[in-house]
Parts: structure tokens; C-alpha cells; sequence
């Protein structure tokens, strides 16, 4: 095979193999060589993705293994309305994601590098009077309380570092739902935040 080019076995490589949609067809179409081809270029950033979601490695090579074949799985739905990366970045944050749930572990490793305050206060006026110290618990136990497209929006955002305007491309929404989205999750993160910082100032006078 030469550079991005490759070979398909029974169809005219200057029709099906020189787009992304062309291989994108063909894996669908159950095509192996297409397959091969689509997985060795998106093995090392699945695998990224779901390292930075998953703080155990081999929860994090499950999880990627997973990704690969939910997104062979998935090429019939690809639209060519962005890259393959792209769209198929998405696919590894909800299986990643959705494979943690299932184990139910504490599997957000960027939520260690993440504070959660950031999060739960971006764009906030009162983000500088927050300290970390004030968190009751750590980013992933809140996260695990969102509705999915909330979490996901959050994700994506804050773990991944997509724009708002690149995560409105990569889940097929608009903008302003995203950000109606990512404003909603912050809000439920702070509201969690300071139901259980007054529920702890309570149980403290409490035991006085």
C-alpha cells in the first residue's frame, strides 16, 4: 500500500478509493482490506481518547478495542459531513464512556487534571471565589449524574478540548443547543456542588 492509497478488491479505485466516503462505503459494505484500512488509521487516536477518559490502561485498551468496532460497526452512517476523525472522535467518547458505566468504575482520568470548579464555573462571575478545596467530590462522580448529552457536551469540551462550534459539528446539532447543553450541565454540576456543600455545613453543626 502507497501513502493513503489502497486497493479494493472488485471495485474501481478511482471511483471507491479516493474519498473518505468511498471507504467509508466499502467498510459497510463488509469490504476487509476497506476495514483494515480504516482501523490501523484511527487505532492511535481511539486509543488517545479513550486513555484520557479511562485512567486504568487496561480499561482504557477495552475501551478502545470497543471503539474500533463500534465505529466499523457505524461507517453506514458516515455523511462526509466532516473528517472520519471527526466523527468518529464522538463514537470513541460515548463508547468509552458507556464502557465505563458498565463496569462501574471511576474512570475519568482527565478529571484529575480537570477541576472541577473550572467546569461547573466556566463563564461564570463567580468562578474566583471558588477554591477546589470547596468540592465535595471529584469531577467524575458528577459527571456520572448528568444526562448523557450533557456529559457528553461536557466531555468533549472540557476533556477533549473541542470548540463549541466543533462539538456542534461532531454530535449534528446546532450551536445554540450545544451551548444551551453545556450551560445546563455546569448549572446541575454547581447546583450538586452547593446541595451537598450545605447538607456537609449542616451534618458538621450537627455533631458540635
Amino acid at each position: 500500500m502507497t501513502g493513503d492509497m489502497y486497493v479494493v478488491s472488485g471495485s474501481d479505485p478511482a471511483q471507491a478509493g479516493q474519498s473518505d466516503l468511498g471507504l467509508m462505503k466499502l467498510v459497510a459494505e463488509g469490504d476487509a482490506h476497506a476495514q483494515r484500512v480504516l482501523a490501523h488509521r484511527l487505532a492511535g487516536r481511539v486509543q488517545r481518547i479513550a486513555q484520557r477518559l479511562l485512567s486504568n490502561a487496561a480499561d482504557a485498551e477495552d475501551a478502545a478495542q470497543l471503539s474500533l468496532m463500534e465505529i466499523l460497526r457505524s461507517a453506514g452512517g458516515y455523511r462526509d459531513e466532516s473528517s472520519i476523525e471527526r466523527w468518529s472522535d464522538r463514537i470513541a467518547v460515548r463508547t468509552s464512556l458507556r464502557y465505563a458505566r458498565d463496569q462501574r468504575r471511576r474512570p475519568w482520568a482527565f478529571a484529575s487534571r480537570v477541576d472541577v470548579l473550572e467546569v461547573a464555573d466556566a463563564g461564570s462571575a463567580h468562578a474566583a471565589d471558588r477554591t477546589s478545596e470547596e468540592t465535595p467530590r471529584a469531577l467524575m462522580d458528577y459527571l456520572a449524574e448528568l444526562p448523557p448529552a450533557r456529559r457528553e457536551a461536557l466531555v468533549l469540551k472540557h476533556g477533549l478540548g473541542y470548540t463549541t462550534e466543533e462539538i456542534a459539528e461532531l454530535t449534528d446539532k446546532p450551536v445554540g443547543t450545544v451551548k444551551d447543553r453545556l450551560v445546563a450541565a455546569r448549572k446541575q454540576v454547581r447546583k450538586l456542588i452547593q446541595r451537598e456543600l450545605r447538607l456537609g455545613r449542616k451534618g458538621d453543626r450537627g455533631d458540635v
